[in-house]
């Protein structure tokens, strides 16, 4: 039931966001609760370094999420999201369903994307990986509640652990985020030959404007 509810939400903003900018105001404005400020314009820059599994830096290059449209289902407002280091086939939304929730929906699947947690280590969401080059399996989200100084941001700190069809672990994502401000690092670790994981990427946030729709 919730997959086609999902498809159902999809579908519908997919018909919105192709025909229409919602720049006649139309969208009521959502309030001040979330964990991180959506609206149209809003953006977020970063500094992207890639490193090689013996942890040297071989380059370094800008990466951006741009929210460039809104869509209004059920009494939620969805925005739609892009990012400069990501080719998004269909439509990415981005929705603040609560003020300890943040909710994305990629290839109609919608899951929880950053979470606030009262409890250390605290299993939030699992969902279908679907941008895999290995056989799909599954993204499993947890939440931490230490905080961590990241360049003067006090952030709060959420671990994606991809699994491939056999349960393996072959990826880690470990997002830092400012509530109120959005997402200020990004490290990507991936599983080398011998079974231990290096960093392939790290983003920095250096530059954003963000804003309450």
């Amino acid at each position: 039931m919730k997959g086609k509810l999902a498809l159902m939400i999809f579908g519908l903003l997919f018909t919105v966001a192709c025909s229409k900018n919602n720049g006649n105001g139309s969208v009521p404005p959502t309030n001040m609760t979330g964990l991180m400020p959506l609206a149209v314009g809003n953006f977020w820059q970063y500094e992207k370094i890639d490193y090689d599994s013996a942890g040297r830096a071989l380059d370094s290059s800008t990466d951006e999420i741009d929210i460039i449209g809104q869509v209004s289902v059920n009494g939620a407002t969805y925005y739609q999201q892009t990012q400069k280091s990501i080719t998004i086939n269909a439509p990415s939304f981005f929705v603040n369903i609560d003020s300890n929730t943040l909710g994305k929906i990629d290839s109609a699947t919608q899951y929880t994307f950053l979470k606030r947690v009262q409890m250390d280590s605290s299993s939030v969401f699992f969902w279908v990986d679907t941008v895999t080059s290995r056989c799909a399996g599954h993204n499993y989200l947890y939440g931490f509640t230490d905080s961590s100084n990241v360049d003067g941001h006090v952030c709060l700190r959420n671990v994606v652990y991809v699994d491939d069809c056999t349960g393996y672990n072959f990826e880690n994502w470990i997002y830092y985020f400012h509530p109120g401000i959005g997402i200020v690092r990004i490290l990507h670790f991936v599983i080398k030959s011998d079974g231990t994981f290096y960093l392939k990427t790290s983003e920095d946030l250096t530059s954003y404007h963000a804003s309450w729709g």
